[in-house]
């Protein structure tokens, strides 16, 4: 995912001043009780300064996850859940456990080689704007964290700002309604691809046209096309997979385009039905 920016300020407030953390950058913060496993008893700031910084949020907004790792050396990792079902939105989560239930929210903060097997404690969401494909723009919460049932309590607070999300890719995909039959039983189609921006779409499909009650012609295809921000043209020779050959008439193509989102890391995929008239080419 891209870099985020985190702020983590504290359950115990008065530990770091105000000022030491700019509201409108990410960092991550806490105060550790004495006795406190996770925490070790220390008081910890960490900014985009001393510090890089991941978050992502699962695509149902349901659980946000996030990494620290200080320049300095070591790492931290936090997961904030809401219950089974339910959307990480702005709320107080009580009686948060390692993981979460259809009842209870899940909460974990752990790092430098210390975690916890049980977890008790709460938290609270400020503020959450998630965008698309696990995008974070921003989240304020603060925790209390309980290991191992102890009384000593890690107590944190998690900010993070970025910048508004990117455009998703989007694909608009087309077939031409006329297709050709060659005298040997093989057929062309032909069609436009528009991409949000410029990239590679790889295309397969299947076309099926029914010639009489008893034969069937059917044939696939495969290819690329260099997708940009203005219609570019595909076709495609698509030769029978059996022996029937296609000719002329209605056939009906079912077609996949698939592009790769570089902001995102996954491809998007849209699917296609068009019906085709076929007519027997004079070459």
């Amino acid at each position: 995912m891209r870099t985020t920016a985190l702020i983590v300020i504290l359950g115990l407030y008065l530990a770091i001043p105000g000022n030491a953390i700019a509201q409108d950058e990410s960092s991550f913060s806490f105060v550790s009780d004495p006795g406190d496993y996770i925490g070790q008893g220390q008081t910890v700031l960490f900014t985009p300064d001393t510090a890089s910084f991941s978050a992502s949020i699962s695509q149902d907004n349901n659980r946000i996850f996030g990494n620290v790792f200080p320049f300095a050396g070591g790492f931290w990792f936090f997961r904030l859940e809401a219950p089974i079902g339910q959307s990480l939105d702005p709320g107080v989560y009580e009686q948060a456990t390692r993981f979460q239930t259809d009842t209870t929210p899940g909460l974990d903060i752990f790092g430098d080689g210390r975690g916890c097997n049980m977890v008790t404690g709460r938290f609270e969401v400020l503020e959450a704007v998630y965008g698309p494909g696990g995008y974070v723009e921003r989240f304020h919460a603060t925790f209390e964290q309980h290991c191992e049932g102890a009384a000593p309590a890690l107590f944190g607070e998690i900010r993070i700002v970025n910048p508004p999300p990117p455009p998703q890719l989007t694909i608009q995909f087309t077939v031409n309604g006329k297709g050709t039959a060659d005298g040997f039983g093989a057929i062309r189609l032909s069609g436009t691809a528009t991409c949000s921006t410029q990239t590679t779409v790889n295309v397969a499909g299947v076309v099926r046209q029914r010639l009489n009650r008893f034969a069937l012609a059917t044939g696939t295809f495969s290819g690329s096309v260099a997708c940009k921000t203005s219609p570019t043209a595909w076709s495609a020779q698509v030769i029978p997979s059996g022996n029937v050959p296609f000719g002329s008439g209605m056939a009906t193509a079912d077609i996949t385009a698939s592009g790769f989102d570089s902001n995102y890391g996954s491809f998007v995929t849209v699917e296609l039905e068009g019906a085709v008239q076929l007519n027997r080419s004079n070459k």
